[in-house]
């Protein structure tokens, strides 16, 4: 019977293979990820699994707005999993940076504590432009299910937009400081958009977080 990847396997992996040059035990959470799927545990990740070697503060929580797949798929291999780069000649690298992985409608409480803790600085997201929840227009969709579920519960969210607000407002409250929040989706002025969709609705249910 095969052998599931895992932190007390990890020992065992063929020479080969490259694995973690850092204790996974040593790690906090620096940055929480929107929407963990295959193009962001084959490139970001990588690069934050460059990072941990000399510097542990930037594991990643990954947060999935829908699906459990991920979870599933990583919760019986500590987050683990393997990367092959297809060069010349084939190499496989093992990828520890995912510290935890959370599933958003499960446990809402689980994802704003991360986003509000002080040692998070850093919030990305692969969500597709449809995570946005925008209009025609680009601004907002205030009639979208999910922005409407956010505006009637805000410590319970339910889109990504919703959870950053809810955020803030949190980190606000407590002096846990600001976020650097990063779009890495592929959407014509990202960063403009993310931002005004944040402002909007915050405008909407807390217009002193807002300004």
């Amino acid at each position: 019977m095969p052998e599931f990847l895992s932190q007390a396997n990890l020992a065992r992996v063929a020479r080969e293979v490259k694995r973690p040059a850092y204790d996974r035990r040593a790690l906090d959470i620096g940055i929480v990820h929107f929407g963990p799927g295959a193009f962001h545990r084959a490139h970001q990740a990588w690069f934050v699994d460059k990072l941990l070697a000399s510097d542990p503060r930037w594991g990643i929580c990954e947060v999935s707005l829908r699906s459990t797949d991920v979870r599933d798929a990583l919760g019986p291999q500590d987050g683990l999993y393997t990367l092959a780069s297809l060069d010349e000649t084939t190499s496989y690298q093992i990828i520890g940076a995912l510290k935890q992985t959370l599933v958003a409608p499960e446990n809402p409480q689980s994802v704003l504590e991360q986003l509000s803790a002080p040692r998070t600085q850093v919030v990305t997201m692969t969500v597709t432009e449809k995570g946005y929840c925008l209009g025609p227009d680009g601004n907002l969709d205030l009639s979208h299910a999910d922005i409407r579920r956010d505006l009637q519960s805000a410590h319970a969210p339910a889109s990504l937009i919703g959870y950053l607000v809810e955020a803030l407002r949190r980190r606000r409250a407590s002096g846990a400081g600001p976020l650097t929040i990063v779009s890495c989706d592929n959407l014509v002025d990202n960063g403009t958009r993310l931002r005004r969709a944040v402002q909007q609705l915050a405008q909407v249910s807390d217009p002193e977080l807002a300004r």
